[in-house]
């Protein structure tokens, strides 16, 4: 019992939903646009290289923020020019995407840093750490909330700006719009086209920015695959809650609590194997449980029995 509330855990949950966070948030504005985009694996990973070699080039982790955020939004740009405009299939553009941003970032790794595998070096330059005054005198949440990074915080004021501007600004009633009924939607002046393509921009600014968390949040050194299926979890979360921001949060913060205990529980005698699996079962878990068509599965003998009787 320990190790699942100790304040090292839920500290540890909190640092590990940034990422997770920005992640979703670009996958929610898609979700309610009606675009499925499995390759958000893509995104997260090629923003987590161009991240680190901003901070490198520049030394300054704001930079490397800078180049994730465009980086992402190119290659949201790549998905919706096959997508939007070639009219192919989102899925299997997506898996492309992911299998080709896999092999891209190790021979840039190579071609630029002359190294396989990972790249470290003291020219990367991190996010600081933030101290908030108020915090210092409330013992259990000051060190489970306080002294995180920087762009820590900004993940949680990013959901906030998310709610915002999708449920009270017209630009958000439209974009919601061209995802349920593109037909109405385009019967009273709204470019279903041009709304998706704000989608798929919004997307790559969000992913860019939890690509820039991973190599920046700590560790300052880029890995090969560091994404670790973050794009896949962000995807998850984001049908979890519907695209609505904050309940594809809650979403996040319960995968970050399983990844932050697995990490705990690496101190116990259980087989690392199954510890590095658990994140992942506890995705098909939660999303088995709010899917849609779960009650519908249940009632399949009820609805047979009602047409036999009539």
């Amino acid at each position: 019992m320990n190790i699942f509330f100790s304040l090292s855990t839920l500290a540890s949950m909190v640092r590990l939903t940034a990422p997770l966070a920005f992640a979703t948030m670009g996958a929610c504005y898609g979700h309610k646009a009606k675009i499925f985009n499995i390759g958000m694996e893509s995104y997260v990973l090629i923003s987590a290289f161009f991240s680190t070699l901003g901070s490198y080039m520049f030394k300054n982790p704001w930079m490397g923020l800078l180049f994730g955020i465009i980086s992402g939004i190119l290659t949201s740009a790549v998905f919706g020019t096959f997508v939007l405009h070639f009219k192919g299939d989102p899925f299997v553009v997506g898996i492309a995407m992911n299998l080709g941003a896999s092999s891209l970032t190790s021979l840039l790794l190579l071609m630029i840093f002359k190294t396989r595998g990972s790249f470290s070096s003291p020219d990367i330059v991190g996010f600081s750490r933030v101290n908030i005054p108020f915090l210092n005198n409330i013992p259990i949440v000051n060190e489970i909330f306080n002294n995180h990074y920087s762009i820590v915080y900004l993940a949680f004021v990013a959901v906030i700006f998310s709610q915002i501007l999708m449920y009270k600004t017209p630009f958000g009633l439209r974009l919601r719009g061209v995802g349920i009924n593109e037909k109405a939607s385009e019967s009273v002046g709204v470019s279903v086209i041009k709304y998706k393509w704000y989608s798929l921009i919004l997307t790559g600014i969000f992913t860019g920015m939890a690509g820039a968390c991973l190599p920046l949040c700590g560790l300052s050194m880029f890995t090969e695959n560091m994404s670790a299926g973050k794009g896949f979890l962000a995807v998850s979360a984001a049908r979890i809650g519907v695209g609505d921001p904050l309940k594809a949060l809650i979403a996040c913060i319960i995968f970050s609590y399983v990844d932050a205990l697995s990490v705990s529980l690496n101190s116990i005698n259980i087989p690392s194997q199954i510890v590095l699996m658990a994140p992942y079962v506890v995705t098909v878990v939660v999303m088995c449980f709010t899917s849609s068509d779960h009650p519908k599965k249940f009632s399949f003998g009820r609805k047979k029995k009602e047409r036999v009787s009539a």
